[in-house]
């Protein structure tokens, strides 16, 4: 997404005046970041970067902002990496005034939002669902903050840990055993791809695991992430394994028939996804999603 360019700042007339400022003084550089709203100059080293929407990602990459949503930090995969950070809300303009940032990022698209927050600092909007994968996110952000070789290192690591996962389900599915995400959302039911709801990057691009053919046509083939469907249709979209995602009082009727008719309910092949920890999206979360996914399938089936 992101093309950099350094730009350095404070120039000095000559050679001689640089010469002598260089023992007290640094020369400043910025980088340029091409986004979604032109090319927007920012510090090479922020020092005091507030966020909305990405909080995980700049974490991982060692870098702690002062001021993040209220709904990045009730994140529970990184409850251990957020003491010193402030709240801001939900982008409290006021609050985020209050801690005189040098960088705003933030997944809110909204005109008004980016024409709010550059009043107070540089501002890089990033979209919900630009990226498609953590690789895809991690590199970038490591390329906008100047971080690509945490960045690698991150993302090795990540590789390593989701491989150890295929290779553990491996050995209880096999290749041609499906897998559904289905959510009871409100009053309405749903399908889920492989995109940012409910665990789909963690159970179809990373464990690699098998959709039924109607899901991987309707969905994962189109590039769309979820669809609307009725409680009658769930059984034509249902694998040999189901989780199921019920939240804002959505419920499943578990004692209808058209439920308890289907192949994976019979052999106890459902699992119940805990919203706190399957609907974030973001590379941890990613991450430990594939691991719970994995110990779920591998306790089910030695079960047997």
């Amino acid at each position: 997404m992101f093309s950099i360019v350094m730009v350095a700042c404070n120039k000095t007339e000559d050679s001689t005046s640089k010469q002598q400022n260089n023992e007290n003084k640094e020369e400043k550089v910025t980088r340029v970041v091409k986004t979604i709203h032109g090319d927007i100059e920012i510090p090479s080293k922020p020092k005091r970067i507030v966020v909305d929407g990405y909080l995980p990602t700049l974490l991982l990459l060692d870098e702690k902002p002062v001021g993040a949503t209220d709904s990045d930090l009730e994140n529970i995969h990184i409850q251990n990496f957020i003491t010193g950070i402030d709240s801001i809300g939900e982008n409290s303009k006021e609050k985020i005034l209050e801690l005189n940032p040098d960088l705003i990022i933030s997944a809110n698209s909204e005109n008004s939002a980016f024409e709010d927050f550059s009043k107070i600092a540089p501002t890089i909007i990033i979209p919900y669902e630009t990226y498609k994968d953590a690789h895809e996110e991690v590199t970038a952000f490591g390329e906008m903050l100047g971080k690509e070789k945490k960045a690698q290192e991150w993302l090795a690591s990540f590789d390593t840990k989701i491989e150890e996962q295929r290779e553990k389900i491996k050995k209880v599915l096999s290749a041609n055993e499906t897998v559904s995400i289905f959510g009871a959302y409100n009053k309405d039911f749903y399908i889920y791809g492989d995109g940012i709801y409910r665990g789909g990057q963690a159970i179809y691009k990373q464990l690699q695991l098998t959709p039924p053919e109607k899901i991987k046509k309707e969905l994962i083939d189109t590039g769309d992430t979820f669809k609307q469907i009725s409680f009658e249709a769930l059984n034509d979209y249902a694998g040999d394994y189901i989780f199921l995602d019920q939240s804002y009082g959505g419920k499943l009727d578990k004692k209808n028939s058209m439920w308890t008719s289907m192949d994976a309910v019979k052999k106890d092949r459902v699992f119940d996804l805990d919203p706190k920890r399957f609907w974030p999206y973001d590379p941890i979360s990613v991450l430990a999603q594939s691991e719970e996914i994995a110990d779920l399938l591998v306790s089910k089936n030695q079960e047997k």
